[in-house]
Protein backbone atom coordinates (compact mmCIF):
# COMPACT_ATOMS: atom_id res chain seq x y z
CA UNK A 1 0.00 0.00 0.00
CA UNK A 2 3.08 2.19 0.58
CA UNK A 3 4.72 1.70 -2.60
CA UNK A 4 5.61 4.58 -5.05
CA UNK A 5 4.12 4.47 -8.72
CA UNK A 6 7.21 3.98 -10.54
CA UNK A 7 8.70 1.31 -8.10
CA UNK A 8 5.35 -0.75 -9.16
CA UNK A 9 6.29 -0.60 -12.62
CA UNK A 10 9.91 -1.16 -12.21
CA UNK A 11 8.50 -4.40 -10.87
CA UNK A 12 6.29 -5.56 -13.37
CA UNK A 13 8.79 -4.56 -16.17
CA UNK A 14 11.53 -6.59 -14.17
CA UNK A 15 9.66 -9.27 -14.41
CA UNK A 16 9.57 -9.52 -17.88
CA UNK A 17 13.55 -9.10 -17.59
CA UNK A 18 12.95 -5.38 -19.35
CA UNK A 19 13.07 -1.74 -18.19
CA UNK A 20 10.38 0.70 -17.16
CA UNK A 21 10.82 3.00 -19.70
CA UNK A 22 11.45 0.06 -22.96
CA UNK A 23 8.20 -1.63 -21.09
CA UNK A 24 6.45 1.94 -21.86
CA UNK A 25 8.15 2.45 -25.44
CA UNK A 26 6.51 -1.64 -25.75
CA UNK A 27 2.58 -0.10 -24.54
CA UNK A 28 2.60 2.76 -26.13
CA UNK A 29 2.87 1.02 -29.51
CA UNK A 30 0.39 -1.39 -28.70
CA UNK A 31 -1.85 1.67 -27.83
CA UNK A 32 -1.00 2.79 -31.20
CA UNK A 33 0.84 5.71 -29.87
CA UNK A 34 4.08 7.23 -30.55
CA UNK A 35 6.87 5.11 -29.19
CA UNK A 36 9.08 7.86 -27.38
CA UNK A 37 7.12 6.96 -24.24
CA UNK A 38 6.64 9.25 -21.15
CA UNK A 39 8.45 8.91 -18.37
CA UNK A 40 6.21 7.98 -14.98
CA UNK A 41 5.72 10.90 -13.11
CA UNK A 42 5.17 9.66 -8.76
CA UNK A 43 3.92 13.28 -8.23
CA UNK A 44 0.68 13.63 -10.85
CA UNK A 45 0.80 10.71 -13.59
CA UNK A 46 -0.46 11.01 -17.13
CA UNK A 47 -3.62 9.60 -16.71
CA UNK A 48 -3.32 8.15 -20.69
CA UNK A 49 -0.06 6.42 -19.46
CA UNK A 50 -1.44 4.96 -16.57
CA UNK A 51 -4.68 3.26 -18.48
CA UNK A 52 -2.25 1.19 -21.18
CA UNK A 53 -0.42 -0.36 -17.86
CA UNK A 54 -3.64 -0.97 -16.47
CA UNK A 55 -5.09 -2.66 -19.36
CA UNK A 56 -1.97 -4.74 -20.02
CA UNK A 57 -1.69 -5.74 -15.82
CA UNK A 58 -5.40 -6.70 -16.01
CA UNK A 59 -6.72 -3.64 -13.16
CA UNK A 60 -8.47 -0.58 -12.26
CA UNK A 61 -6.75 2.49 -13.74
CA UNK A 62 -8.03 4.56 -10.37
CA UNK A 63 -6.48 1.99 -8.63
CA UNK A 64 -2.61 2.92 -9.93
CA UNK A 65 -4.12 6.69 -9.86
CA UNK A 66 -4.62 6.46 -5.80
CA UNK A 67 -0.56 5.20 -5.96
CA UNK A 68 0.12 9.00 -7.01
CA UNK A 69 1.44 11.77 -4.46
CA UNK A 70 -0.95 14.27 -5.67
CA UNK A 71 -3.83 11.72 -4.41
CA UNK A 72 -1.86 10.57 -1.36
CA UNK A 73 -1.18 14.30 -0.30
CA UNK A 74 -3.55 16.41 -1.57
CA UNK A 75 -2.68 19.10 0.63
CA UNK A 76 1.12 19.51 0.43
CA UNK A 77 2.99 22.03 -1.33
CA UNK A 78 4.88 20.51 -4.49
CA UNK A 79 7.83 22.17 -2.96
CA UNK A 80 8.00 19.45 -0.37
CA UNK A 81 7.91 16.63 -2.97
CA UNK A 82 11.16 15.23 -4.64
CA UNK A 83 11.39 15.10 -7.88
CA UNK A 84 14.29 13.33 -9.06
CA UNK A 85 16.09 10.87 -7.22
CA UNK A 86 14.58 9.24 -4.94
CA UNK A 87 16.74 8.28 -1.29
CA UNK A 88 16.25 4.81 0.09
CA UNK A 89 16.68 2.92 3.03
CA UNK A 90 18.85 -0.18 2.85
CA UNK A 91 17.83 -1.15 6.30
CA UNK A 92 14.13 -1.26 4.70
CA UNK A 93 15.43 -3.67 1.26
CA UNK A 94 16.77 -6.26 3.87
CA UNK A 95 13.51 -6.17 5.70
CA UNK A 96 12.05 -7.37 1.91
CA UNK A 97 14.15 -10.10 1.59
CA UNK A 98 13.91 -11.17 5.05
CA UNK A 99 10.28 -11.18 4.73
CA UNK A 100 10.02 -12.75 1.54
CA UNK A 101 8.82 -10.34 -0.80
CA UNK A 102 10.15 -8.33 -3.28
CA UNK A 103 12.23 -5.03 -2.27
CA UNK A 104 10.43 -1.67 -3.19
CA UNK A 105 10.22 1.38 -3.09
CA UNK A 106 8.24 3.71 -0.15
CA UNK A 107 5.88 6.45 -0.94
CA UNK A 108 7.17 8.43 1.68
CA UNK A 109 10.67 8.27 0.53
CA UNK A 110 9.49 10.97 -1.85
CA UNK A 111 9.00 13.74 0.75
CA UNK A 112 11.54 16.38 1.14
CA UNK A 113 11.56 16.37 4.82
CA UNK A 114 12.43 12.71 4.98
CA UNK A 115 15.73 12.39 5.61
CA UNK A 116 15.93 9.68 8.68
CA UNK A 117 13.96 6.62 8.05
CA UNK A 118 11.52 6.31 10.81
CA UNK A 119 11.70 2.61 11.08
CA UNK A 120 14.95 1.82 10.88
CA UNK A 121 16.72 5.32 12.41
CA UNK A 122 19.44 5.87 10.01
CA UNK A 123 19.92 8.47 7.44
CA UNK A 124 18.45 7.30 4.01
CA UNK A 125 20.60 7.12 1.27
CA UNK A 126 21.20 9.05 -2.25
CA UNK A 127 24.78 7.65 -2.80
CA UNK A 128 25.69 4.55 -3.90
CA UNK A 129 27.88 2.90 -0.71
CA UNK A 130 29.66 1.01 -3.35
CA UNK A 131 30.74 3.25 -6.35
CA UNK A 132 29.53 6.60 -4.28
CA UNK A 133 28.00 7.63 -7.65
CA UNK A 134 24.27 9.23 -7.52
CA UNK A 135 22.18 6.34 -6.31
CA UNK A 136 19.94 5.15 -9.88
CA UNK A 137 18.87 1.91 -9.37
CA UNK A 138 17.07 -1.26 -10.88
CA UNK A 139 15.37 -4.28 -9.66
CA UNK A 140 16.95 -7.29 -10.92
CA UNK A 141 15.68 -11.09 -9.70
CA UNK A 142 18.15 -12.47 -6.98
CA UNK A 143 17.17 -15.95 -5.52
CA UNK A 144 13.58 -15.51 -6.78
CA UNK A 145 12.99 -12.13 -5.44
CA UNK A 146 13.56 -8.82 -6.86
CA UNK A 147 16.26 -6.70 -5.45
CA UNK A 148 17.63 -3.32 -6.05
CA UNK A 149 21.25 -2.49 -7.76
CA UNK A 150 22.85 0.15 -8.43
CA UNK A 151 22.75 0.76 -12.30
CA UNK A 152 26.32 2.10 -12.75
CA UNK A 153 28.08 -0.31 -10.42
CA UNK A 154 26.00 -3.26 -10.49
CA UNK A 155 26.02 -3.57 -6.93
CA UNK A 156 23.17 -4.97 -4.71
CA UNK A 157 22.00 -2.28 -2.15
CA UNK A 158 22.08 -4.26 1.12
CA UNK A 159 23.24 -2.56 4.60
CA UNK A 160 24.95 -6.27 5.60
CA UNK A 161 28.01 -6.36 6.34
CA UNK A 162 28.07 -2.55 7.32
CA UNK A 163 27.95 -0.70 10.62
CA UNK A 164 26.86 2.08 11.35
CA UNK A 165 28.74 4.03 14.18
CA UNK A 166 27.16 4.98 17.64
CA UNK A 167 27.65 8.67 16.22
CA UNK A 168 25.90 8.47 13.23
CA UNK A 169 22.63 7.03 14.90
CA UNK A 170 22.70 9.47 17.64
CA UNK A 171 22.41 12.53 14.79
CA UNK A 172 20.04 10.42 12.88
CA UNK A 173 17.82 10.23 16.12
CA UNK A 174 17.96 13.64 16.62
CA UNK A 175 17.02 14.79 13.00
CA UNK A 176 13.98 12.58 13.01
CA UNK A 177 12.83 14.43 15.64
CA UNK A 178 13.07 18.13 13.31
CA UNK A 179 11.63 16.16 10.52
CA UNK A 180 8.38 14.92 12.50
CA UNK A 181 7.98 18.28 13.82
CA UNK A 182 8.41 19.71 9.76
CA UNK A 183 5.62 17.18 8.95
CA UNK A 184 3.55 18.52 11.68
CA UNK A 185 3.59 21.97 10.22
CA UNK A 186 3.51 20.98 6.92
CA UNK A 187 0.06 19.03 7.72
CA UNK A 188 -1.39 21.26 10.18
CA UNK A 189 -0.04 24.66 10.25
CA UNK A 190 -0.17 26.52 7.14
CA UNK A 191 0.73 30.06 8.29
CA UNK A 192 3.40 28.36 10.47
CA UNK A 193 4.78 26.64 6.66
CA UNK A 194 4.42 29.98 4.95
CA UNK A 195 7.39 31.30 7.53
CA UNK A 196 9.25 27.87 7.56
CA UNK A 197 9.72 28.25 3.71
CA UNK A 198 10.71 32.22 3.94
CA UNK A 199 13.62 31.14 6.34
CA UNK A 200 14.78 28.06 3.80
CA UNK A 201 14.84 29.92 1.27
CA UNK A 202 16.85 33.00 2.97
CA UNK A 203 19.07 30.34 4.14
CA UNK A 204 19.89 29.09 0.98
CA UNK A 205 19.83 32.38 -0.79
CA UNK A 206 23.11 33.74 -2.11
CA UNK A 207 25.20 36.88 0.37
CA UNK A 208 25.29 40.04 -0.45
CA UNK A 209 28.43 40.42 -1.76
CA UNK A 210 28.25 41.19 -5.54
CA UNK A 211 28.03 38.12 -7.47
CA UNK A 212 28.39 35.34 -4.55
CA UNK A 213 27.95 31.81 -5.16
CA UNK A 214 27.74 31.11 -1.35
CA UNK A 215 24.89 30.89 0.24
CA UNK A 216 23.73 32.68 3.36
CA UNK A 217 24.04 29.70 5.36
CA UNK A 218 28.03 29.95 5.04
CA UNK A 219 28.15 32.32 8.00
CA UNK A 220 26.39 29.88 10.05
CA UNK A 221 29.67 26.74 9.50
CA UNK A 222 32.21 29.92 10.32
CA UNK A 223 34.79 27.81 8.63
CA UNK A 224 37.56 29.83 6.66
CA UNK A 225 37.62 29.04 2.46
CA UNK A 226 33.95 27.08 2.85
CA UNK A 227 32.05 27.59 -0.60
CA UNK A 228 28.70 26.50 -1.40
CA UNK A 229 29.30 22.42 -2.71
CA UNK A 230 28.80 21.77 -6.12
CA UNK A 231 25.60 19.27 -5.80
CA UNK A 232 23.62 22.02 -3.34
CA UNK A 233 24.16 24.87 -6.24
CA UNK A 234 20.71 24.59 -7.81
CA UNK A 235 19.62 25.61 -4.18
CA UNK A 236 21.31 28.70 -3.94
CA UNK A 237 17.99 31.14 -4.07
CA UNK A 238 15.57 28.46 -5.70
CA UNK A 239 12.14 29.12 -4.34
CA UNK A 240 11.60 25.15 -3.40
CA UNK A 241 15.02 24.72 -2.19
CA UNK A 242 14.70 21.57 -0.14
CA UNK A 243 13.38 19.52 -3.65
CA UNK A 244 17.14 20.01 -5.12
CA UNK A 245 19.55 19.46 -1.92
CA UNK A 246 20.80 16.30 -0.82
CA UNK A 247 20.08 13.98 1.63
CA UNK A 248 22.99 15.32 4.16
CA UNK A 249 22.32 19.08 2.92
CA UNK A 250 18.40 18.27 4.01
CA UNK A 251 19.14 17.26 7.04
CA UNK A 252 21.82 19.69 7.99
CA UNK A 253 19.27 22.45 7.09
CA UNK A 254 17.12 21.24 9.82
CA UNK A 255 20.03 21.16 12.10
CA UNK A 256 20.65 24.58 11.86
CA UNK A 257 16.69 25.86 12.17
CA UNK A 258 16.45 24.17 15.41
CA UNK A 259 20.07 26.23 16.45
CA UNK A 260 18.24 29.25 14.70
CA UNK A 261 14.80 28.89 15.96
CA UNK A 262 14.89 26.53 18.89
CA UNK A 263 12.53 23.66 19.45
CA UNK A 264 9.54 25.37 17.00
CA UNK A 265 11.82 25.26 14.02
CA UNK A 266 10.17 28.23 12.63
CA UNK A 267 10.97 32.01 13.02
CA UNK A 268 8.63 34.31 14.90
CA UNK A 269 7.69 37.43 14.75
CA UNK A 270 10.96 39.25 15.37
CA UNK A 271 14.11 37.24 15.09
CA UNK A 272 16.86 35.73 17.49
CA UNK A 273 19.87 37.43 17.04
CA UNK A 274 21.86 34.67 15.74
CA UNK A 275 19.25 34.30 12.61
CA UNK A 276 19.11 38.28 12.28
CA UNK A 277 23.13 38.33 11.46
CA UNK A 278 22.73 35.89 8.90
CA UNK A 279 19.69 37.23 7.61
CA UNK A 280 21.11 40.63 7.27
CA UNK A 281 23.36 39.26 5.13
CA UNK A 282 20.84 37.78 2.35
CA UNK A 283 21.48 39.58 -1.26
CA UNK A 284 18.99 42.76 -1.10
CA UNK A 285 16.22 42.69 -3.69
CA UNK A 286 15.87 45.79 -5.85
CA UNK A 287 12.60 45.58 -6.95
CA UNK A 288 10.84 44.91 -3.47
CA UNK A 289 11.36 48.14 -1.06
CA UNK A 290 11.40 47.33 2.51
CA UNK A 291 8.63 47.86 4.89
CA UNK A 292 8.90 51.55 6.73
CA UNK A 293 8.00 49.27 10.20
CA UNK A 294 10.86 47.38 9.65
CA UNK A 295 13.18 50.17 9.01
CA UNK A 296 12.62 52.01 11.79
CA UNK A 297 12.71 48.40 13.89
CA UNK A 298 15.89 49.71 16.02
CA UNK A 299 18.11 46.32 15.29
CA UNK A 300 14.98 44.15 14.47
CA UNK A 301 13.56 42.89 11.48
CA UNK A 302 10.86 40.32 10.80
CA UNK A 303 10.39 37.70 9.04
CA UNK A 304 8.59 38.84 5.93
CA UNK A 305 10.95 42.11 5.98
CA UNK A 306 13.82 39.61 5.81
CA UNK A 307 12.17 37.48 3.20
CA UNK A 308 11.89 40.37 0.87
CA UNK A 309 16.00 40.92 0.40
CA UNK A 310 16.37 37.31 -0.95
CA UNK A 311 16.97 36.88 -4.56
CA UNK A 312 17.62 34.15 -7.31
CA UNK A 313 21.55 33.51 -8.40
CA UNK A 314 22.64 34.86 -10.93
CA UNK A 315 23.40 32.69 -14.49
CA UNK A 316 26.96 34.01 -14.96
CA UNK A 317 29.22 30.32 -15.52
CA UNK A 318 30.25 28.93 -11.68
CA UNK A 319 34.00 28.12 -11.06
CA UNK A 320 34.11 24.10 -10.33
CA UNK A 321 36.24 24.33 -7.70
CA UNK A 322 36.26 27.26 -5.36
CA UNK A 323 32.38 27.83 -6.10
CA UNK A 324 32.79 31.48 -6.85
CA UNK A 325 31.18 33.12 -10.34
CA UNK A 326 34.21 32.79 -13.00
CA UNK A 327 34.98 36.38 -13.16
CA UNK A 328 35.41 36.65 -9.41
CA UNK A 329 38.28 36.42 -6.76
CA UNK A 330 37.77 33.45 -4.16
CA UNK A 331 37.06 34.85 -0.62
CA UNK A 332 39.16 32.07 1.31
CA UNK A 333 39.10 34.09 4.85
CA UNK A 334 36.93 33.68 7.32
CA UNK A 335 33.47 35.91 7.22
CA UNK A 336 32.74 37.94 9.97
CA UNK A 337 28.92 39.71 9.71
Amino acid sequence: MDELLSSWMARVAARYGSEPRELMVYLAGQGGRDAGARQVDDVAPDMELLRLWAQACRIDPERLRRRSLASRYPDRPEGWLLTEIVPVCLACFDADVAACRDAYLRGHWRLAEQVVCPAHRTMFLDLCPTCRGRLRLSFRMLNGMLRPFCRKCDAVLTSRGGEEGSSKRDFAIGVLEFQRQISRIIRRDPSRLVRLEQAIRTLWAPLDRDGAARPVLALWFEQSGWNCPYEARAAVGGSAPLQHLSVRWRALTLVILHDLFGAELVPGAVLPEAALVLFRRAAPMPWLAQSRDARNRKGKRTIEASAERVHRLSKRPVHRLNGNFLDERGDFGRIHP
